[in-house]
């Protein structure tokens, strides 16, 4: 009987460690379901702004492309107006030549008409 009780001592020993690692193992199973659980809520956030950062992305995009269309536009209202200038400077320039011309006629007809009331003022001394 002696071997009997030593085995079933031992038995109750193993017994007794297992049900030590049972419950560890189900402490760890618990915190292990735990850090499941917040590792599937650290995925969902991350998820939510990979979602954001892909709306951004798009915004990015149209806004980049709106900016594109703004320069060239803006190119091309620059060229627009650099090309009034050249036009209206040209223009300037030969408005400038018709005024030195229409001075001179001014001054020619000024002097026309100064002689002319000279001679109206001789002839009606002459009449008088």
């Amino acid at each position: 009987m002696q071997k009997e009780d030593q085995i079933i001592g031992m038995l109750e020993k193993v017994m007794s460690k297992q049900d030590e690692h049972s419950q560890k193992l189900d402490e760890h199973t618990r915190i292990l379901n735990e850090h499941s659980q917040k590792l599937d809520e650290h995925n969902q956030k991350l998820d939510e702004h990979s979602q954001k950062l892909d709306n951004h992305e798009s915004t990015l995009q149209e806004h980049g492309q709106i900016l594109t269309a703004l320069r060239s536009g803006q190119e091309h209202l620059k060229a627009e107006v650099d090309g009034m200038k050249i036009s209206n400077a040209k223009e300037f320039g030969e408005l400038k030549e018709g005024w030195k011309n229409t001075s001179t006629y001014l001054e020619v007809l000024r002097n026309d008409t100064f002689t002319n009331k000279l001679d109206i003022q001789k002839m009606k001394e002459t009449m008088n």
